[in-house]
């Protein structure tokens, strides 16, 4: 009864070797360094090797927060996955973009043209739903599948409208002390003339 009352934290705890970095530690962690050579990185001799990171993973999988990752983090095809591909994805087609914004629209409007031919067939005969059912829901994967392989240009788009933007407000900036120093400069010449015309 008790562990079900348990309360999870918000945050894990932090990790058992945290109590090793210490100003000592820190400070005696160059001279173990130099005089230290280990042939494996991840192997623990003492104290010390907790202050030194491990290597970064080239290849396979590694864990962080209670997952597992992929080094190499792919989008696998619709196939290798078991399921039916419903637009061309290989050849001349494979990064063209507005062709697979207009295959997109082509998966959309098939999704509707099926959402009301499920609409009709539980209308008429309710027991056929499930091949419609299945349907739809291999073109959502599709139309998921091809909004995955959009995200990479959908982001350099992005960074570009913001770095575009971002060129824009600087020049605005530019133009206004451009402008400013324009003013200042005016005035200081007129309180010149001003001055020399009093003497």
């Amino acid at each position: 009864m008790s562990d079900s009352n348990n309360i999870s934290s918000l945050y894990p705890p932090p990790p058992p070797y945290v109590k090793f970095f210490t100003k000592d530690n820190l400070e005696r962690l160059a001279e173990y360094q130099s005089s230290h050579v280990t042939t494996d990185p991840e192997q623990i001799t003492c104290e010390l090797d907790f202050l030194i990171p491990p290597p970064v993973p080239s290849a396979g999988h590694y864990r962080a927060f209670g997952s597992v990752w992929q080094v190499k983090d792919e989008l696998p095809d619709l196939e290798t996955v078991g399921l039916r591909n419903l637009y061309d994805d290989r050849g001349q087609h494979g990064n063209n973009y507005q062709y697979k914004i207009k295959e997109l629209h082509k998966l959309l409007k098939s999704l509707l043209l099926n959402m009301l031919e499920l609409v009709s067939v539980l209308s008429v005969n309710p027991e056929r739903f499930p091949d419609k059912v299945e349907h739809i829901r291999t073109i959502l994967f599709n139309i998921h599948h091809l909004l995955n392989e959009y995200r990479p240009h959908q982001s350099r788009e992005s960074l570009i409208m913001l770095l575009e933007e971002q060129l824009e407000h600087k020049k605005e900036e530019i133009a206004n002390i451009h402008a400013i120093c324009d003013k200042v400069q005016a005035k200081l010449a007129a309180m010149c003339k001003q001055y020399i015309a009093d003497d």
